[in-house]
C-alpha cells in the first residue's frame, strides 16, 4: 500500500473548501461505500442534487482529497465515478494564524458528527451486549515518554492506513481518536511552620 499524503490546511480558501457540511457527508459517503460513485449515486445518498454534489467535488478534487476514477456507459450517458484519495487531512490545529477560531468550529463539527453516528449506532443495535456490532467508546489516560507517544502515533497511523481500503469480509468502521499531552500539575509548596 502506498504512504498516505497529508494535507494541512493552511489557508482561508482550503479552509472554506474543507469546513462545508455537505462535502464532508459527500467524503463520508466515498469512504463507507468504498469504491468510486457517480454524483447522481451521491446525491440520492446526501439528498441534494446531483448538480450540488459536481459543484462539491469540483472543490473537493482542488483540494486535492478526490478524484475522476473512470467513466462508464450507462443507457448512452457517460457517468463519472469519483474517488476519495488516500489523503489524511490535518486542521493546522498546532498553527497559530487567523484561522484558529475556525479550527474549532470544524473540530468541533466533527467530533460532534462522529458522537451522534455512534449514538445512533447504540440505538439501532440489537445486540447491544455485542462490541462488535454496537462500536465502543472508550477514555482514559496514559502516562507516555515521547518515545511512546511517537510510537503510538505512528502505530494507530499506520494501521488506519492499512485498513483504508475496503477488502473481502469487511465492513465500514468509523473512528475518531482525540489524544493530546496534559501539562503537569503543579506541585503545591507545603507552608513552612512560623
Amino acid at each position: 500500500m502506498s504512504e498516505r499524503k497529508m494535507i494541512t490546511l493552511a489557508t482561508r480558501k482550503q479552509m472554506d473548501i474543507y469546513m462545508n457540511p455537505q462535502r464532508q457527508r459527500l467524503l463520508k459517503a466515498l469512504e463507507v461505500n468504498g469504491k468510486p460513485m457517480t454524483p447522481k449515486q451521491l446525491s440520492n445518498v446526501l439528498k441534494i442534487s446531483a448538480s450540488s454534489v459536481s459543484l462539491h467535488i469540483r472543490k473537493l478534487e482542488e483540494l486535492g482529497l478526490l478524484e475522476l476514477d473512470h467513466t462508464e456507459s450507462i443507457h448512452g450517458i457517460q457517468a463519472k465515478y469519483y474517488k476519495k484519495l488516500p489523503v489524511s487531512v490535518s486542521i493546522g490545529g498546532n498553527l497559530d494564524d487567523d484561522l484558529r477560531e475556525e479550527r474549532f468550529y470544524l473540530s468541533d463539527y466533527i467530533m460532534t458528527e462522529l458522537w451522534n453516528g455512534f449514538k445512533d449506532r447504540l440505538k439501532r443495535a440489537k445486540d447491544k451486549s455485542d462490541v462488535m456490532t454496537t462500536g465502543d467508546f472508550s477514555s482514559g489516560v496514559v502516562h507516555l515518554s515521547k518515545k511512546d507517544a511517537e510510537e503510538l502515533y505512528h502505530l494507530i497511523l499506520d494501521f488506519t492506513d492499512a485498513h483504508s481500503v475496503p477488502g473481502e469480509d469487511t465492513i465500514p468502521w468509523e473512528f475518531g481518536l482525540v489524544a493530546y499531552p496534559h501539562s503537569p500539575i503543579p506541585e503545591e509548596k507545603e507552608e513552612q511552620p512560623s
